[in-house]
């Protein structure tokens, strides 16, 4: 869609690599999405330049014109000092509101210096963002949970310059945020933005019972406003997708057969055998142990499965940092258990692969998988599960989902698990991969029609056209 106004896009991340002299699109849905958008409206995108540089360039910032064959918009470069970014980013970020917003709250760790530096971050974030505004056509789109408390700090100078945040993650209600110390400040910080976004409705709802009861704040909630000290936030959901065309168009490599070939010749897999699939961050909140657990009960309360169904697990290493170290450590060894366990001559029942892998060889994964099974224990949305979907061109595959993603509450022709219900979860794999063949193009069929009208343009448009009337 036409976007007539300056776009200012904030992230943590940035858009392009920058290492050795090349420079190199990331990886990633939202980038792939938002990098045409930044090209057509000639705009600015802001993020931590991440590498060594950081180390003794801390408070200053640098600006790059990508993409470099041609250049249409600027990456704004912003240096964080060594101690900025363990206390902002490996601290506050995600030590405490990663586990608070997701209800891991035995994870929850709050250091003083933790918020002390995520403000300060926030602040440089802010005048680097005003810094470029030129006009009252400027808008600015701040992504995420790292950024919080920046649109105050943007108001603080420009307090006419329209700012909106897109929270990517849950939000939690009341009784689990209070746990927050800084909630007031947290809740102050969103609502100096004139518009919201979350994933869910459900997101919303959370965020404003917490502003009500918090702030004691005005609540519209059949029109989706709140307001609070004179200003006006507007609340919106907006479920994130992905790049259904990109994907299915990869899933139709001629490389296919030859790919399915070299994994059972690699993997020694049957060549009758089926293939279970999970694709997940090492990140507790993907619930890896409870999907290990449902493993090790399938193949020992099913034992004819052995041999005739391997389970392919993809874990991308995630935060090097506590409690992530002690949580990967335990998934290698619960899956060296039943792998010990289960596993007959050759044959392993689970396939451990610890790496990142690339995006093309991915989506002809999803394809040749049989089963896709998500167990996360709490997910804002999951893009993994609509991954999958616009990669089974064939159709006979079935996606086993947690209830408790944020996709779950989206998709039809999913098949629905509890995670913490193991045994249930072993009988729903065992029945899943004895379903006809009829039953499983049905319900894929409907799960690609809708992630195929639901994709990641269509939520950047939704997003740029609810910006318009800010």
């Amino acid at each position: 869609m036409p976007f007539k106004r300056r776009l200012i896009l904030v992230s943590n991340r940035e858009p392009y690599s920058f290492k050795k002299g090349k420079v190199e699109l990331s990886a990633g849905g939202l980038v792939t999405a938002l990098d045409p958008v930044m090209q057509r409206t000639r705009g600015i995108w802001v993020a931590w330049g991440s590498g060594e540089k950081e180390r003794d360039r801390a408070g200053k910032a640098e600006k790059v014109r990508v993409p470099p064959q041609k250049p249409a918009y600027t990456v704004k470069r912003v240096w964080l000092s060594h101690k900025q970014l363990e206390n902002y980013y490996h601290g506050y970020s995600n030590r405490f509101l990663w586990p608070l917003c997701h209800i891991v709250l035995d994870r929850v760790y709050l250091k003083r210096a933790y918020w002390n530096d995520y403000k300060k971050v926030n602040r440089i974030f802010a005048d680097a963002i005003v810094e470029e505004v030129r006009s009252k056509k400027a808008v600015v789109w701040l992504q995420d949970y790292h950024l919080a408390v920046c649109a105050r700090y943007i108001k603080e100078k420009k307090p006419w310059l329209a700012t909106t945040i897109f929270w990517h993650i849950p939000w939690p209600p009341y009784d689990v945020f209070r746990v927050c110390p800084q909630r007031r400040e947290i809740l102050e910080g969103m609502l100096a933005n004139d518009l919201i976004g979350f994933q869910l409705d459900s997101f919303s709802r959370h965020f404003m019972d917490c502003a009500s009861i918090e702030l004691g704040a005005d609540i519209g909630l059949r029109e989706g406003v709140i307001y609070y000290k004179g200003h006006v936030t507007k609340v919106r959901d907006f479920p994130i997708s992905v790049n259904f065309n990109w994907f299915e168009k990869c899933a139709l490599s001629k490389r296919i057969k030859k790919f399915l070939e070299g994994i059972r010749k690699t993997r020694n897999l049957p060549a009758d055998g089926k293939i279970g699939l999970g694709v997940d961050r090492l990140d507790y909140t993907k619930g890896l142990m409870k999907r290990l657990e449902i493993m090790d009960l399938f193949f020992s309360k099913y034992p004819r499965f052995r041999k005739k169904f391997t389970f392919i697990q993809v874990a991308v290493p995630t935060r090097k940092v506590e409690p992530f170290l002690s949580y990967r450590n335990r998934v290698e060894k619960r899956i060296d258990y039943i792998n010990r366990k289960h596993g007959r001559q050759e044959w392993v029942p689970i396939i451990y692969i610890e790496t990142k892998l690339d995006q093309k060889k991915l989506a002809m994964l999803y394809r040749i998988a049989d089963i896709a099974l998500i167990s996360s224990v709490y997910d804002g949305m999951n893009l993994v599960a609509k991954e999958f979907i616009a990669s089974q061109v064939d159709e006979d595959g079935v996606l086993l989902l947690s209830e408790f993603a944020g996709a779950a509450e989206e998709i039809p022709g999913a098949t629905l698990i509890n995670p913490y219900d193991i045994e249930g979860c072993a009988d729903i794999l065992r029945s899943a991969l004895e379903r006809p063949l009829e039953d499983r193009r049905h319900d894929m069929h409907m799960a690609r029609n809708f992630v195929r009208g639901n994709d990641i343009f269509k939520w950047v448009d939704n997003i740029l056209a609810e910006m318009e009337t800010i």
